[in-house]
Protein backbone atom coordinates (compact mmCIF):
# COMPACT_ATOMS: atom_id res chain seq x y z
CA UNK A 1 0.00 0.00 0.00
CA UNK A 2 1.26 3.42 -1.13
CA UNK A 3 1.02 6.59 0.64
CA UNK A 4 -1.54 8.71 -1.42
CA UNK A 5 -0.18 12.00 -0.80
CA UNK A 6 3.38 13.96 -0.14
CA UNK A 7 4.05 13.31 3.42
CA UNK A 8 4.42 16.77 5.38
CA UNK A 9 7.51 16.54 7.76
CA UNK A 10 5.11 16.15 10.73
CA UNK A 11 3.34 12.87 9.18
CA UNK A 12 6.67 11.54 8.64
CA UNK A 13 6.94 12.24 12.65
CA UNK A 14 3.64 10.35 13.38
CA UNK A 15 4.14 7.48 11.29
CA UNK A 16 7.77 6.47 12.56
CA UNK A 17 6.35 7.19 16.19
CA UNK A 18 3.55 4.55 15.76
CA UNK A 19 5.96 2.34 14.57
CA UNK A 20 8.32 2.44 17.53
CA UNK A 21 5.27 2.16 19.59
CA UNK A 22 5.25 -0.50 21.94
CA UNK A 23 2.27 -0.40 24.29
CA UNK A 24 -1.33 -1.94 23.39
CA UNK A 25 -2.68 2.26 23.78
CA UNK A 26 -1.34 5.25 21.81
CA UNK A 27 -2.19 8.54 22.53
CA UNK A 28 -1.48 11.16 19.59
CA UNK A 29 -2.43 15.10 19.99
CA UNK A 30 -1.96 16.57 16.91
CA UNK A 31 -4.00 19.42 14.95
CA UNK A 32 -6.79 19.57 12.65
CA UNK A 33 -5.19 19.81 8.87
CA UNK A 34 -2.06 17.74 10.07
CA UNK A 35 -3.12 14.34 8.45
CA UNK A 36 -3.66 12.11 11.78
CA UNK A 37 -6.66 10.36 10.57
CA UNK A 38 -4.44 9.14 6.90
CA UNK A 39 -1.55 8.28 9.04
CA UNK A 40 -3.36 6.29 11.70
CA UNK A 41 -5.57 4.58 9.20
CA UNK A 42 -2.12 3.89 6.60
CA UNK A 43 -0.09 2.50 10.12
CA UNK A 44 -3.31 0.41 11.11
CA UNK A 45 -4.14 -1.47 7.66
CA UNK A 46 0.45 -1.46 6.73
CA UNK A 47 1.22 -2.95 9.94
CA UNK A 48 -1.81 -5.23 10.73
CA UNK A 49 -2.74 -7.04 7.82
CA UNK A 50 -4.69 -9.75 9.35
CA UNK A 51 -6.79 -7.26 11.45
CA UNK A 52 -10.09 -5.44 11.46
CA UNK A 53 -10.07 -1.82 11.73
CA UNK A 54 -12.58 0.30 13.61
CA UNK A 55 -12.71 3.88 13.42
CA UNK A 56 -14.45 5.28 16.07
CA UNK A 57 -16.16 8.79 15.44
CA UNK A 58 -18.65 11.14 17.31
CA UNK A 59 -20.95 12.03 14.99
CA UNK A 60 -21.86 9.81 11.50
CA UNK A 61 -20.97 13.22 9.76
CA UNK A 62 -17.49 12.75 11.23
CA UNK A 63 -16.83 9.66 9.88
CA UNK A 64 -17.01 10.54 6.13
CA UNK A 65 -13.50 11.93 6.37
CA UNK A 66 -12.30 8.70 7.04
CA UNK A 67 -14.32 6.98 3.48
CA UNK A 68 -12.34 10.02 1.44
CA UNK A 69 -9.22 9.07 2.68
CA UNK A 70 -10.10 4.96 2.12
CA UNK A 71 -10.65 5.68 -1.36
CA UNK A 72 -7.49 8.15 -1.47
CA UNK A 73 -5.37 4.66 0.14
CA UNK A 74 -6.99 2.24 -2.61
CA UNK A 75 -8.79 0.28 0.17
CA UNK A 76 -11.07 -2.10 0.25
CA UNK A 77 -13.61 -4.12 2.29
CA UNK A 78 -14.47 -0.41 3.92
CA UNK A 79 -17.75 0.50 5.25
CA UNK A 80 -19.55 2.83 7.33
CA UNK A 81 -21.63 1.22 10.28
CA UNK A 82 -24.88 2.83 11.21
CA UNK A 83 -27.80 2.24 13.71
CA UNK A 84 -31.37 1.39 12.46
CA UNK A 85 -32.47 4.92 13.26
CA UNK A 86 -30.45 6.17 10.75
CA UNK A 87 -30.71 3.16 8.13
CA UNK A 88 -34.43 1.69 8.45
CA UNK A 89 -35.81 2.57 5.26
CA UNK A 90 -39.44 1.59 6.62
CA UNK A 91 -39.72 4.62 9.26
CA UNK A 92 -40.13 6.68 6.25
CA UNK A 93 -43.71 4.99 6.00
CA UNK A 94 -44.63 6.75 9.62
CA UNK A 95 -43.68 4.21 12.08
CA UNK A 96 -41.63 4.71 15.13
CA UNK A 97 -38.31 3.32 14.88
CA UNK A 98 -35.80 6.20 14.75
CA UNK A 99 -37.50 7.04 18.68
CA UNK A 100 -36.58 3.71 20.41
CA UNK A 101 -33.63 2.90 22.32
CA UNK A 102 -31.42 0.40 20.94
CA UNK A 103 -32.84 -2.81 22.60
CA UNK A 104 -36.42 -1.29 21.62
CA UNK A 105 -35.11 -0.81 18.29
CA UNK A 106 -33.79 -4.00 18.11
CA UNK A 107 -37.44 -6.14 19.12
CA UNK A 108 -39.46 -4.26 17.15
CA UNK A 109 -37.46 -4.39 13.62
CA UNK A 110 -37.79 -8.28 14.85
CA UNK A 111 -41.33 -8.17 15.41
CA UNK A 112 -41.35 -6.11 12.04
CA UNK A 113 -39.90 -9.10 10.26
CA UNK A 114 -42.04 -12.05 11.71
CA UNK A 115 -45.38 -10.04 10.63
CA UNK A 116 -44.20 -9.47 6.86
CA UNK A 117 -43.27 -13.42 7.01
CA UNK A 118 -46.49 -14.48 8.27
CA UNK A 119 -49.33 -11.95 6.82
CA UNK A 120 -47.67 -9.84 4.22
CA UNK A 121 -47.98 -6.56 6.35
CA UNK A 122 -44.55 -5.99 8.04
CA UNK A 123 -41.60 -4.35 7.15
CA UNK A 124 -41.18 -5.11 3.08
CA UNK A 125 -37.18 -4.65 3.10
CA UNK A 126 -35.45 -8.12 2.93
CA UNK A 127 -33.57 -8.87 5.50
CA UNK A 128 -31.26 -12.23 3.60
CA UNK A 129 -28.36 -9.60 1.80
CA UNK A 130 -26.46 -12.30 0.17
CA UNK A 131 -23.30 -10.50 1.42
CA UNK A 132 -22.10 -9.18 -2.04
CA UNK A 133 -19.72 -6.07 -2.05
CA UNK A 134 -20.91 -3.81 -4.54
CA UNK A 135 -18.58 -1.54 -4.13
CA UNK A 136 -15.35 -1.65 -2.43
CA UNK A 137 -16.11 1.09 -0.10
CA UNK A 138 -19.50 1.32 0.97
CA UNK A 139 -20.61 4.66 2.90
CA UNK A 140 -24.20 5.08 4.30
CA UNK A 141 -25.07 6.37 0.80
CA UNK A 142 -24.22 3.19 -1.07
CA UNK A 143 -26.35 1.15 1.40
CA UNK A 144 -28.92 2.64 1.34
CA UNK A 145 -29.34 2.26 -2.68
CA UNK A 146 -29.51 -1.47 -2.01
CA UNK A 147 -33.31 0.06 -0.81
CA UNK A 148 -34.16 -0.26 -4.45
CA UNK A 149 -33.59 -3.85 -4.59
CA UNK A 150 -35.95 -4.36 -1.73
CA UNK A 151 -32.86 -4.77 0.38
CA UNK A 152 -32.74 -3.75 3.88
CA UNK A 153 -30.15 -1.85 4.47
CA UNK A 154 -29.39 -2.46 8.25
CA UNK A 155 -29.03 -5.65 7.15
CA UNK A 156 -26.82 -5.59 4.35
CA UNK A 157 -24.17 -3.82 6.68
CA UNK A 158 -24.51 -6.58 9.17
CA UNK A 159 -24.02 -8.98 6.71
CA UNK A 160 -20.94 -7.48 5.16
CA UNK A 161 -18.95 -7.00 8.82
CA UNK A 162 -18.44 -10.48 8.59
CA UNK A 163 -15.83 -9.34 5.42
CA UNK A 164 -14.66 -5.96 6.60
CA UNK A 165 -11.75 -4.83 6.75
CA UNK A 166 -12.45 -1.89 7.91
CA UNK A 167 -15.26 -0.30 9.52
CA UNK A 168 -16.16 3.23 10.34
CA UNK A 169 -19.03 3.60 13.54
CA UNK A 170 -19.92 6.21 16.06
CA UNK A 171 -19.05 5.39 19.46
CA UNK A 172 -22.03 4.13 20.92
CA UNK A 173 -21.80 0.82 18.96
CA UNK A 174 -18.49 0.15 21.79
CA UNK A 175 -19.83 2.32 24.69
CA UNK A 176 -22.95 0.25 25.11
CA UNK A 177 -22.42 -2.58 26.27
CA UNK A 178 -25.72 -4.28 25.07
CA UNK A 179 -24.86 -3.08 21.11
CA UNK A 180 -21.05 -3.84 21.73
CA UNK A 181 -21.27 -7.82 22.26
CA UNK A 182 -23.80 -8.02 19.63
CA UNK A 183 -21.77 -6.07 17.01
CA UNK A 184 -18.07 -7.79 17.71
CA UNK A 185 -20.04 -11.10 17.33
CA UNK A 186 -21.17 -10.04 14.09
CA UNK A 187 -18.49 -9.08 12.95
CA UNK A 188 -16.91 -12.39 14.03
CA UNK A 189 -13.70 -12.32 15.33
CA UNK A 190 -12.15 -12.01 18.63
CA UNK A 191 -11.53 -8.83 20.38
CA UNK A 192 -7.47 -9.18 20.06
CA UNK A 193 -8.19 -9.26 16.31
CA UNK A 194 -9.55 -5.52 16.11
CA UNK A 195 -7.45 -2.90 16.03
CA UNK A 196 -9.25 0.70 17.31
CA UNK A 197 -9.07 4.03 15.53
CA UNK A 198 -10.57 6.53 18.34
CA UNK A 199 -11.20 10.04 16.64
CA UNK A 200 -11.90 12.95 18.73
CA UNK A 201 -11.07 11.00 21.33
CA UNK A 202 -11.36 13.52 24.30
CA UNK A 203 -15.02 13.16 24.10
CA UNK A 204 -14.65 9.70 25.20
CA UNK A 205 -15.24 10.13 28.92
CA UNK A 206 -18.04 12.87 28.58
CA UNK A 207 -20.23 10.81 26.01
CA UNK A 208 -19.81 7.56 28.66
CA UNK A 209 -21.35 9.47 31.48
CA UNK A 210 -24.42 11.07 29.24
CA UNK A 211 -24.63 7.37 27.86
CA UNK A 212 -25.15 5.42 31.32
CA UNK A 213 -26.77 8.84 32.91
CA UNK A 214 -30.45 8.88 33.95
CA UNK A 215 -33.28 11.87 34.01
CA UNK A 216 -36.56 11.49 36.17
CA UNK A 217 -38.90 14.96 34.37
CA UNK A 218 -42.23 15.93 34.20
CA UNK A 219 -42.54 14.27 30.86
CA UNK A 220 -42.24 10.80 32.64
CA UNK A 221 -45.81 11.19 34.87
CA UNK A 222 -47.13 12.67 31.44
CA UNK A 223 -46.84 10.10 29.43
CA UNK A 224 -47.41 7.10 32.08
CA UNK A 225 -51.08 9.29 32.51
CA UNK A 226 -51.67 8.96 28.87
CA UNK A 227 -50.57 5.05 29.12
CA UNK A 228 -52.87 4.31 31.51
CA UNK A 229 -55.68 6.28 29.80
CA UNK A 230 -54.88 3.49 26.51
CA UNK A 231 -53.66 0.68 28.29
CA UNK A 232 -56.20 1.34 31.05
CA UNK A 233 -56.20 1.30 35.29
CA UNK A 234 -54.41 -1.68 37.20
CA UNK A 235 -54.89 -2.42 40.45
CA UNK A 236 -52.32 -3.53 42.59
CA UNK A 237 -53.67 -4.72 45.77
CA UNK A 238 -55.47 -1.75 47.48
CA UNK A 239 -54.21 1.05 44.89
CA UNK A 240 -54.84 1.87 41.15
CA UNK A 241 -51.55 2.65 39.24
CA UNK A 242 -53.00 5.80 38.33
CA UNK A 243 -52.66 7.29 42.34
CA UNK A 244 -49.08 5.27 42.13
CA UNK A 245 -48.03 7.80 40.03
CA UNK A 246 -50.30 10.77 41.59
CA UNK A 247 -47.87 9.85 44.90
CA UNK A 248 -44.61 9.69 42.74
CA UNK A 249 -45.60 13.54 40.82
CA UNK A 250 -46.00 14.73 44.20
CA UNK A 251 -42.90 13.32 45.87
CA UNK A 252 -40.90 14.40 42.24
CA UNK A 253 -42.45 18.15 42.90
CA UNK A 254 -41.42 18.00 46.50
CA UNK A 255 -38.26 17.48 46.11
CA UNK A 256 -38.03 20.22 43.20
CA UNK A 257 -39.14 22.58 45.32
CA UNK A 258 -36.21 22.61 47.46
CA UNK A 259 -33.77 24.15 44.92
CA UNK A 260 -31.18 22.76 42.82
CA UNK A 261 -28.49 20.36 45.04
CA UNK A 262 -27.14 17.08 45.02
CA UNK A 263 -29.15 14.44 46.92
CA UNK A 264 -28.89 11.01 48.51
CA UNK A 265 -31.15 7.50 47.54
CA UNK A 266 -32.29 8.30 51.27
CA UNK A 267 -33.77 11.65 50.42
CA UNK A 268 -35.78 9.81 47.67
CA UNK A 269 -36.37 6.86 49.86
CA UNK A 270 -37.51 9.48 52.54
CA UNK A 271 -39.60 11.64 50.99
CA UNK A 272 -41.57 8.69 48.91
CA UNK A 273 -42.15 7.12 52.06
CA UNK A 274 -43.93 10.60 53.84
CA UNK A 275 -46.00 10.89 50.17
CA UNK A 276 -46.98 7.09 50.64
CA UNK A 277 -47.20 6.34 53.93
CA UNK A 278 -45.32 3.13 53.88
CA UNK A 279 -41.77 1.87 54.13
CA UNK A 280 -39.30 1.84 51.31
CA UNK A 281 -39.70 -1.87 50.64
CA UNK A 282 -43.31 -1.35 50.68
CA UNK A 283 -43.17 0.92 47.94
CA UNK A 284 -40.37 -0.64 46.14
CA UNK A 285 -43.21 -3.77 45.97
CA UNK A 286 -45.55 -1.45 44.33
CA UNK A 287 -43.06 -0.13 41.97
CA UNK A 288 -42.37 -3.59 40.52
CA UNK A 289 -45.31 -4.80 40.38
CA UNK A 290 -46.25 -1.00 38.08
CA UNK A 291 -42.77 -2.46 36.22
CA UNK A 292 -44.67 -5.86 35.73
CA UNK A 293 -47.89 -4.04 34.41
CA UNK A 294 -45.67 -1.51 31.91
CA UNK A 295 -43.62 -5.16 30.66
CA UNK A 296 -47.74 -6.38 29.60
CA UNK A 297 -47.99 -2.77 27.94
CA UNK A 298 -44.58 -3.44 25.82
CA UNK A 299 -45.87 -6.90 25.00
CA UNK A 300 -49.14 -5.42 23.76
CA UNK A 301 -47.70 -2.67 21.47
CA UNK A 302 -45.33 -5.42 20.01
CA UNK A 303 -48.54 -7.25 18.64
CA UNK A 304 -50.28 -3.96 17.57
CA UNK A 305 -46.98 -3.66 15.44
CA UNK A 306 -45.40 -0.62 17.79
CA UNK A 307 -42.59 0.15 18.70
CA UNK A 308 -42.32 -1.92 22.14
CA UNK A 309 -41.73 1.22 24.55
CA UNK A 310 -43.61 1.46 28.09
CA UNK A 311 -43.34 4.85 29.71
CA UNK A 312 -44.63 2.90 32.69
CA UNK A 313 -42.25 0.26 32.93
CA UNK A 314 -39.32 2.61 32.13
CA UNK A 315 -40.31 5.39 34.89
CA UNK A 316 -40.91 2.53 37.59
CA UNK A 317 -37.26 1.23 36.85
CA UNK A 318 -35.94 4.52 37.16
CA UNK A 319 -37.49 5.21 40.43
CA UNK A 320 -36.46 1.76 41.91
CA UNK A 321 -32.96 2.79 40.53
CA UNK A 322 -32.81 6.05 42.22
CA UNK A 323 -34.08 4.85 45.79
CA UNK A 324 -31.10 2.37 45.44
CA UNK A 325 -28.12 2.48 47.14
CA UNK A 326 -24.99 1.06 45.01
CA UNK A 327 -21.61 1.33 44.83
CA UNK A 328 -21.06 3.00 41.88
CA UNK A 329 -19.54 6.45 41.88
CA UNK A 330 -22.55 8.17 41.08
CA UNK A 331 -25.05 11.03 42.54
CA UNK A 332 -28.63 11.87 42.03
CA UNK A 333 -28.90 15.80 41.15
CA UNK A 334 -31.99 17.65 41.14
CA UNK A 335 -32.89 20.68 39.07
CA UNK A 336 -35.47 22.78 39.72
CA UNK A 337 -35.69 25.49 37.06
CA UNK A 338 -38.51 25.01 34.93
CA UNK A 339 -38.43 22.16 33.34
CA UNK A 340 -37.48 20.69 36.88
CA UNK A 341 -35.75 16.99 36.41
CA UNK A 342 -33.94 14.77 38.98
CA UNK A 343 -30.59 13.06 37.08
CA UNK A 344 -28.46 10.25 37.86
CA UNK A 345 -24.65 11.29 37.37
CA UNK A 346 -22.27 8.85 36.77
CA UNK A 347 -18.46 10.13 37.70
CA UNK A 348 -16.10 7.17 37.53
CA UNK A 349 -15.54 6.59 34.22
CA UNK A 350 -12.54 4.13 33.74
CA UNK A 351 -14.45 1.05 35.62
CA UNK A 352 -16.58 1.24 32.21
CA UNK A 353 -13.90 1.83 29.95
CA UNK A 354 -12.15 -1.49 30.61
CA UNK A 355 -13.36 -4.04 27.64
CA UNK A 356 -10.88 -1.23 25.82
CA UNK A 357 -8.07 -3.68 27.27
CA UNK A 358 -9.33 -6.35 25.25
CA UNK A 359 -8.47 -5.36 21.59
CA UNK A 360 -4.90 -5.80 19.86
CA UNK A 361 -4.04 -1.74 19.97
CA UNK A 362 -6.07 1.56 20.34
CA UNK A 363 -4.65 4.17 19.06
CA UNK A 364 -6.20 7.48 20.72
CA UNK A 365 -6.19 10.71 18.05
CA UNK A 366 -7.34 14.42 19.06
CA UNK A 367 -6.50 18.10 18.62
CA UNK A 368 -7.13 19.10 22.41
CA UNK A 369 -6.45 15.39 24.76
CA UNK A 370 -4.18 17.19 26.71
CA UNK A 371 -3.27 17.17 29.92
CA UNK A 372 -2.67 13.82 28.83
CA UNK A 373 -2.36 12.42 32.66
CA UNK A 374 -6.19 13.75 33.16
CA UNK A 375 -7.67 11.90 29.78
CA UNK A 376 -5.36 8.61 31.08
CA UNK A 377 -6.64 8.74 34.65
CA UNK A 378 -10.58 9.14 33.46
CA UNK A 379 -9.72 6.24 30.60
CA UNK A 380 -7.89 3.82 33.17
CA UNK A 381 -5.01 4.13 30.88
CA UNK A 382 -1.59 2.24 32.89
CA UNK A 383 0.80 2.52 29.93
CA UNK A 384 1.37 4.23 26.49
CA UNK A 385 2.98 5.69 24.18
CA UNK A 386 2.57 9.51 23.62
CA UNK A 387 3.12 12.15 21.09
CA UNK A 388 2.12 15.96 20.95
CA UNK A 389 2.74 16.71 17.10
CA UNK A 390 4.11 20.40 16.54
CA UNK A 391 3.45 21.56 12.91
CA UNK A 392 5.37 24.59 11.33
CA UNK A 393 1.95 26.03 9.70
CA UNK A 394 0.00 25.88 12.97
CA UNK A 395 3.18 27.96 14.53
CA UNK A 396 3.15 30.35 11.57
CA UNK A 397 -0.29 30.79 10.54
CA UNK A 398 -2.13 31.29 13.79
CA UNK A 399 -2.03 34.18 16.57
CA UNK A 400 -3.99 33.85 19.78
CA UNK A 401 -4.00 37.89 21.41
CA UNK A 402 -5.48 38.31 24.93
CA UNK A 403 -6.05 41.67 26.60
CA UNK A 404 -5.36 42.56 30.13
CA UNK A 405 -8.49 45.14 31.02
CA UNK A 406 -11.09 42.80 31.26
CA UNK A 407 -12.59 39.85 32.36
CA UNK A 408 -15.65 37.54 32.64
CA UNK A 409 -15.17 36.58 36.05
CA UNK A 410 -18.16 36.43 37.61
CA UNK A 411 -17.79 39.48 40.55
CA UNK A 412 -17.17 41.86 37.85
CA UNK A 413 -19.96 40.45 35.58
CA UNK A 414 -21.53 43.83 34.55
CA UNK A 415 -18.78 46.41 34.35
CA UNK A 416 -16.87 43.70 31.78
CA UNK A 417 -19.79 43.01 30.12
CA UNK A 418 -19.84 46.53 28.73
CA UNK A 419 -16.17 46.77 27.99
CA UNK A 420 -16.48 43.59 26.09
CA UNK A 421 -19.43 44.84 23.98
CA UNK A 422 -17.09 47.91 22.95
CA UNK A 423 -13.93 45.37 22.21
CA UNK A 424 -16.52 43.69 19.52
CA UNK A 425 -18.14 46.88 18.50
CA UNK A 426 -14.55 48.23 17.87
CA UNK A 427 -13.53 44.31 16.08
CA UNK A 428 -16.07 44.14 13.91
CA UNK A 429 -15.58 47.61 12.67
CA UNK A 430 -12.13 47.89 11.58
CA UNK A 431 -11.24 44.43 10.91
CA UNK A 432 -12.94 43.64 7.67
CA UNK A 433 -12.50 39.74 7.61
CA UNK A 434 -15.30 36.79 8.43
CA UNK A 435 -15.35 36.34 11.93
CA UNK A 436 -17.15 34.49 14.93
CA UNK A 437 -17.39 35.81 18.32
CA UNK A 438 -17.61 32.88 20.90
CA UNK A 439 -20.05 33.52 23.39
CA UNK A 440 -19.65 31.70 26.96
CA UNK A 441 -23.14 31.04 27.85
CA UNK A 442 -26.68 31.77 25.95
CA UNK A 443 -26.99 34.92 28.57
CA UNK A 444 -24.05 36.75 27.41
CA UNK A 445 -24.77 36.02 23.83
CA UNK A 446 -28.92 37.68 24.12
CA UNK A 447 -26.94 40.40 25.90
CA UNK A 448 -24.48 41.02 22.81
CA UNK A 449 -28.13 40.36 20.55
CA UNK A 450 -29.80 43.27 22.73
CA UNK A 451 -26.76 45.53 22.34
CA UNK A 452 -27.21 47.15 18.79
CA UNK A 453 -23.94 45.78 17.75
CA UNK A 454 -23.52 47.53 14.01
CA UNK A 455 -22.14 45.48 11.25
CA UNK A 456 -23.66 42.73 8.71
CA UNK A 457 -24.14 39.94 12.08
CA UNK A 458 -25.81 36.52 12.97
CA UNK A 459 -26.82 34.92 15.88
CA UNK A 460 -27.00 30.95 16.64
CA UNK A 461 -30.19 31.04 19.25
CA UNK A 462 -31.01 28.56 21.44
CA UNK A 463 -33.52 25.60 20.55
CA UNK A 464 -32.34 26.50 16.54
CA UNK A 465 -33.65 23.16 14.91
CA UNK A 466 -31.28 21.54 12.66
CA UNK A 467 -32.97 23.10 9.61
CA UNK A 468 -32.97 26.25 11.31
CA UNK A 469 -29.09 25.78 12.37
CA UNK A 470 -28.07 24.90 8.78
CA UNK A 471 -29.86 27.65 6.97
CA UNK A 472 -27.69 29.80 9.68
CA UNK A 473 -24.63 28.27 8.56
CA UNK A 474 -25.34 28.26 4.72
CA UNK A 475 -26.50 32.15 4.66
CA UNK A 476 -22.92 33.16 6.54
CA UNK A 477 -21.29 30.72 3.93
CA UNK A 478 -22.53 32.94 1.47
CA UNK A 479 -22.81 36.63 2.44
CA UNK A 480 -19.96 36.54 5.51
CA UNK A 481 -19.90 38.68 8.33
CA UNK A 482 -20.14 38.55 11.93
CA UNK A 483 -21.78 35.11 13.50
CA UNK A 484 -22.34 34.94 17.35
CA UNK A 485 -22.28 31.56 18.76
CA UNK A 486 -21.62 30.04 22.06
CA UNK A 487 -18.76 28.06 22.72
CA UNK A 488 -18.71 24.30 23.20
CA UNK A 489 -21.90 24.23 20.91
CA UNK A 490 -22.33 23.03 17.27
CA UNK A 491 -19.83 25.63 15.87
CA UNK A 492 -16.97 25.93 17.99
CA UNK A 493 -16.76 21.70 17.61
CA UNK A 494 -18.62 20.22 14.85
CA UNK A 495 -18.32 22.78 11.77
CA UNK A 496 -15.70 23.26 8.84
CA UNK A 497 -15.75 27.18 7.82
CA UNK A 498 -11.86 27.10 5.59
CA UNK A 499 -9.75 29.61 4.56
CA UNK A 500 -11.52 32.86 3.62
CA UNK A 501 -14.22 31.71 5.17
CA UNK A 502 -13.34 32.33 9.08
CA UNK A 503 -10.41 34.23 9.52
CA UNK A 504 -10.92 35.84 13.37
CA UNK A 505 -12.45 34.19 16.35
CA UNK A 506 -13.53 36.50 19.39
CA UNK A 507 -14.06 34.53 22.46
CA UNK A 508 -15.89 36.53 25.31
CA UNK A 509 -14.32 35.11 27.89
CA UNK A 510 -12.61 32.00 29.41
CA UNK A 511 -15.42 29.33 29.33
CA UNK A 512 -15.37 27.37 32.36
CA UNK A 513 -17.80 25.75 33.52
CA UNK A 514 -20.82 27.11 34.97
CA UNK A 515 -20.82 26.48 38.88
CA UNK A 516 -23.41 23.39 38.95
CA UNK A 517 -24.13 20.41 41.48
CA UNK A 518 -22.93 18.21 38.27
CA UNK A 519 -19.45 20.56 38.25
CA UNK A 520 -19.13 20.30 42.04
CA UNK A 521 -19.42 16.65 42.06
CA UNK A 522 -17.34 16.25 39.29
CA UNK A 523 -14.53 18.51 41.18
CA UNK A 524 -15.06 16.55 44.61
CA UNK A 525 -14.43 13.23 42.70
CA UNK A 526 -11.62 14.29 40.88
CA UNK A 527 -10.42 15.65 44.16
CA UNK A 528 -10.80 12.54 45.56
CA UNK A 529 -9.55 10.16 43.34
CA UNK A 530 -6.46 12.15 42.05
CA UNK A 531 -6.01 15.40 44.05
CA UNK A 532 -6.55 17.25 40.84
CA UNK A 533 -10.35 18.69 41.37
CA UNK A 534 -9.89 22.39 40.23
CA UNK A 535 -7.71 21.61 37.26
CA UNK A 536 -10.04 18.62 36.09
CA UNK A 537 -13.35 19.89 36.39
CA UNK A 538 -12.79 23.82 35.46
CA UNK A 539 -9.43 24.28 34.03
CA UNK A 540 -9.22 21.37 31.57
CA UNK A 541 -12.28 22.00 30.78
CA UNK A 542 -12.01 24.98 29.67
CA UNK A 543 -8.66 24.73 27.94
CA UNK A 544 -10.02 22.18 26.20
CA UNK A 545 -13.31 24.32 24.93
CA UNK A 546 -10.63 27.50 24.34
CA UNK A 547 -8.81 25.16 22.26
CA UNK A 548 -11.72 24.18 20.06
CA UNK A 549 -12.90 27.14 19.48
CA UNK A 550 -9.80 28.76 17.94
CA UNK A 551 -9.44 25.43 16.08
CA UNK A 552 -11.98 26.40 13.57
CA UNK A 553 -9.48 29.39 12.63
CA UNK A 554 -6.97 26.64 10.84
CA UNK A 555 -8.40 23.38 9.51
CA UNK A 556 -5.95 23.19 6.71
CA UNK A 557 -1.83 23.85 6.64
CA UNK A 558 -2.54 26.84 4.04
CA UNK A 559 -5.17 28.61 6.32
CA UNK A 560 -4.34 31.68 8.37
CA UNK A 561 -5.95 33.29 11.61
CA UNK A 562 -6.60 35.32 14.75
CA UNK A 563 -8.03 34.57 17.96
CA UNK A 564 -8.76 37.12 20.30
CA UNK A 565 -9.46 36.13 23.96
CA UNK A 566 -11.31 38.97 25.81
CA UNK A 567 -10.29 37.50 29.25
CA UNK A 568 -6.97 38.82 31.39
CA UNK A 569 -6.89 35.38 32.86
CA UNK A 570 -6.25 34.05 29.33
CA UNK A 571 -2.89 34.06 30.76
CA UNK A 572 -2.93 31.46 32.78
CA UNK A 573 -3.10 29.03 29.52
CA UNK A 574 -0.09 29.21 28.00
CA UNK A 575 0.56 25.87 28.91
CA UNK A 576 -2.30 25.03 26.41
CA UNK A 577 -1.98 27.95 23.82
CA UNK A 578 1.70 28.10 22.85
CA UNK A 579 0.97 30.92 20.31
CA UNK A 580 -0.81 33.42 23.30
CA UNK A 581 0.47 36.49 23.55
CA UNK A 582 -0.90 40.00 25.17
CA UNK A 583 -1.88 42.67 23.00
CA UNK A 584 -2.47 45.99 24.11
CA UNK A 585 -4.38 46.96 20.47
CA UNK A 586 -6.12 44.05 19.43
CA UNK A 587 -7.50 45.27 16.18
CA UNK A 588 -4.07 46.54 15.24
CA UNK A 589 -1.91 43.53 15.62
CA UNK A 590 -4.24 41.45 14.12
CA UNK A 591 -4.47 43.38 11.29
CA UNK A 592 -0.57 43.58 10.97
CA UNK A 593 -0.70 39.69 11.27
CA UNK A 594 -3.54 39.04 8.66
CA UNK A 595 -2.06 40.82 6.05
CA UNK A 596 1.44 39.17 6.18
Amino acid sequence: MKFPYEMYPWQEQMLSFLYATNNRDVIIESPTGSGKTIVSLYYALEKFPDKVVIYLTRTNSQGENLIREAKALGSSKVMSFLGRGEMCLFKSSGNEMSQGDPAEQSQYCRNLIERQKKSGDGCPYSPDYEGQWPLNIMSQTDFLRLGNQDFCPYYAQKKLLESSKVIVTTYSFLLNSFIRERFIEWIGVEPDDIVIIADEAHNIPDLIREMFSLKLSGNNFKNCRKELDQYGDYRIGNIYTSFVFEYLEEAFQNILKEGDRVIRPEDIRDELMSVFQMNSNEIKRILMAVAEYGLSIKESKANENRLPRSYIYNTSNLLLKMMEDDEDYNVRIVHSEEPGFISILYLETYEMLKFLRNFHKVIFISGTISPFYKFKNEMGIENSDDLTVRTDYLENNLKVLFVNDVTSKYTSKELNIQIMRDYIQKIIKNIERNKVIFCTSYEQLNYFLEADIEGRIFFERKGMSNEEFKKLIDTYRVKGGSLFAVINGRISEGIDLPGKLLELAVIAGIPYPAPSPETSSLELFYDMKFRRGWEYAYEAVAATRLRQAIGRLIRKPSDRGVAIILDSRARHFKKYLPNLYLSSNVVDDSISFLNQ
